[in-house]
């Protein structure tokens, strides 16, 4: 898990995204980020899964791909829904039932957005600075969002919009757009993952 953050650290400075929020797990990873354009996007993956299945192979003496196939990404509306995409991806080794608390696992977003210990790989977002005037105001609210409870439907969605590459946002927004453009939309900010194989 270490390499990953390494790698995914290095491929961050050579594109033009920003990481939000992240959880690596022992078989996927979840990031939220933000890419300057599509291609940037792009850039940053193939960069990390690069890097990342050299390491792997040559560590477990072996040849091949290592994941499951390409990532998965669902844009969002950041204004509604920012902030329930954090938590949906910090809370899955709670969810995995690895953990029963997420401030003891070390390899989430959590311990620099809940806790405040420094993350060199986190961009902090508008949205999450606007939860205080300052750090220690924002990680109590930050904390707090924790304390309320996700719904089984809600997490349904996110990974629903993942697993086919749309917009999660309210049902409304999405109506008007897509009768706008009469196809599904696509945004700004992104949910990115991959399975790993082991």
């Amino acid at each position: 898990m270490f390499r990953l953050k390494e790698y995914l650290d290095l491929s961050l400075s050579n594109s033009n995204c920003y990481l939000h929020a992240y959880v690596i797990m022992t078989n996927h990873v979840h990031l939220l980020i933000t890419p300057e354009d599509q291609t940037q996007l792009k850039i940053l993956m193939q960069s990390v899964a690069n890097r990342y299945v050299r390491y792997f192979n040559s560590k477990n003496k072996r040849t091949g791909t290592i994941w499951e196939g390409r990532y998965k990404s669902c844009l969002i509306d950041s204004d509604n829904y920012l902030l329930v995409l954090y938590k949906y991806i910090e809370l899955n080794p709670v969810k995995a039932g690895m953990i029963k608390n997420i401030a003891n696992y070390k390899w989430s977003s959590y311990q620099h957005n809940a806790l405040g210990k420094p993350d060199k790989l986190i961009t902090e977002y508008q949205i999450y600075k606007d939860l205080g005037i300052n750090m220690q105001q924002r990680h109590t609210q930050y904390q707090r969002l924790f304390d309320m409870i996700a719904t089984i439907e809600q997490d349904r969605q996110i990974t629903e919009a993942t697993q086919r590459g749309e917009v999660y946002a309210i049902t409304l927004i999405l109506k008007v757009i897509w009768t706008m453009i009469a196809r599904v939309t696509k945004l700004t900010t992104l949910v990115v993952y991959r399975n790993i194989e082991h």
